[in-house]
């Protein structure tokens, strides 16, 4: 199994709920502020690193399993990928992040949960059975992403396991991501594996 492959999968699909192409120059509105996934329309980020893409949010909703979600669109190359966020009593959840999920819900942040303590989702993506094991790991921290230093961030840390046919493959990712009050997905840090950093940014 191909390590930075999957890596980089998920990063794309996570990008998809924070990356386009304008400077960070605009005030977020009040909404937004509170939002570490702003969903007002039209708010754009791009990012660079490891791998380039650009994401928006289109100002679509889809009703799912009787929620409404707000409507992400991911750019890489002429690849377009569509997703779907919902935030709900602090805790931020996507569908549509990997193929062949389908309608199903992965949490990828809470804001309320105490750190180091996990919540465990799985999955399977064509026979592999993925485990993932989230936790946030700092609160209301300081991060600086190239020449840019941004306040009350969220370390969310999230660590990838997989088996096929109850066989454990032996691959472990380990990745932390970063999220700006206001802003969204600043940073996605693998390790040795690279980086995907925010390059840019508009929240309407």
């Amino acid at each position: 199994m191909n390590k930075l492959k999957l890596i980089l999968l998920w990063c794309l699909v996570v990008g998809a709920l924070a990356s386009c192409t304008k400077e960070d120059d605009t005030t977020p509105n009040l909404e937004a502020a509170e939002d570490y996934f702003p969903t007002t329309a039209g708010s754009n980020w791009t990012y660079g690193g490891a791998i380039q893409y650009t994401a928006r949010v289109t100002g679509n909703t889809k009703e799912i399993n009787g929620k409404t979600y707000f409507e992400y669109e991911t750019q890489q190359g002429s690849t377009s990928n569509k997703s779907y966020l919902l935030k709900e009593n602090g805790n931020y959840s996507a569908v549509g992040f990997m193929p062949n999920t389908g309608q199903m819900e992965i949490f990828i942040l809470k804001e309320e949960s105490i750190a180091g303590k996990p919540w465990v989702q799985e999955f399977t993506i064509n026979g592999v059975l993925t485990t993932l094991t989230m936790s946030v790991e700092q609160k209301g921290i300081t991060k600086t992403v190239g020449d840019k230093t941004f306040d009350d961030v969220v370390n969310v840390k999230a660590i990838y396991t997989y088996s096929y046919m109850g066989q454990d493959l032996g691959t472990e990712i380990v990745a932390n991501y970063y999220y700006a009050k206001g802003v969204g997905l600043i940073l996605s840090d693998f390790g040795a594996q690279g980086q995907v950093k925010l390059l840019s940014y508009e929240i309407k």
